[in-house]
């Protein structure tokens, strides 16, 4: 029966404790500036920020005022700012590992540079050759034309003409196309070869600056011509003795 009477207390106690550490106090500075606290959210706390504390008094959680519509648009920018920033690091990352994982020198990124230049020049040069192929076209449909100069031109005339004026623009597009890819691809290999030489720190070999040509010997200095002694001063002559 003790026994039983000491669980009983015990289980009282500890869920006495439990409601205790589970009580929350809400505290807010109002309008005018007082503190607002109460085991619920008071009213004059609605919509501003406010404190949890526990039993104790001590501060558990801390929740932000609502924002407002600006507020929010500039949180929401800049979140989309961070992200963007975020993936183009790590498309930055991406582009660095391909990079250095594709060329092993500077000569590599030429050659490759060369062999998309040179197949684009050949594609090219077909569209060339079928744009001067259509040029001759027309001026054969030209000689038609005069031929029924002051006749209306059979349909079929008209029909070879408006065909032929399609294949010389396509042509032409293709040629223009073709040229200004070729300008692209030189631009993109460029930076690529640029940014290989910053991370791998070597030389371009093209870029190296010649050697200077090594400095003519001086000319040795002309002998300085020796002193000539100066003459011995005669010999005095001997005072004449008075007799």
């Amino acid at each position: 029966m003790r026994l039983i009477s000491a669980l009983l207390f015990a289980s009282s106690t500890l869920l006495a404790l439990d409601a205790a550490a589970q009580i929350r106090i809400y505290c807010c500075d109002d309008a005018d500036g007082r503190k607002v606290c109460g085991d619920f959210l008071p009213p004059a706390c609605q919509g501003r920020a406010y404190e949890e504390r526990d039993n104790r008094g001590f501060v558990s959680k801390t929740v932000e005022a609502p924002l407002t519509e600006q507020q929010q648009a500039r949180r929401d920018a800049e979140k989309a700012k961070k992200e963007a920033e975020k993936k183009a690091a790590a498309e930055e990352r991406r582009r660095t590992l391909a990079l250095l994982s594709t060329y092993s020198s500077p000569k590599d990124i030429d050659s490759a540079r060369d062999r998309s230049l040179a197949e684009i020049e050949k594609n090219r040069k077909e569209s060339e050759k079928r744009l001067e192929e259509a040029n001759k076209k027309k001026k054969v449909l030209e000689n038609d034309k005069e031929f029924y100069k002051g006749k209306p031109l059979p349909e079929q005339v008209k029909a070879q003409i408006r065909d032929n004026e399609k294949e010389i623009k396509a042509q032409q597009d293709a040629v223009d196309a073709r040229t200004k890819e070729m300008e692209e691809v030189r631009l993109r290999f460029a930076e690529e070869k640029k940014r290989y030489l910053e991370l791998t720190g070597k030389k371009s070999a093209e870029g190296a600056p010649a050697a200077a040509p090594a400095a003519a010997p001086a000319a040795a200095p002309a002998p300085t011509p020796a002193a000539v002694p100066a003459a011995a001063p005669a010999p005095a002559k001997p005072a004449t003795e008075k007799k």
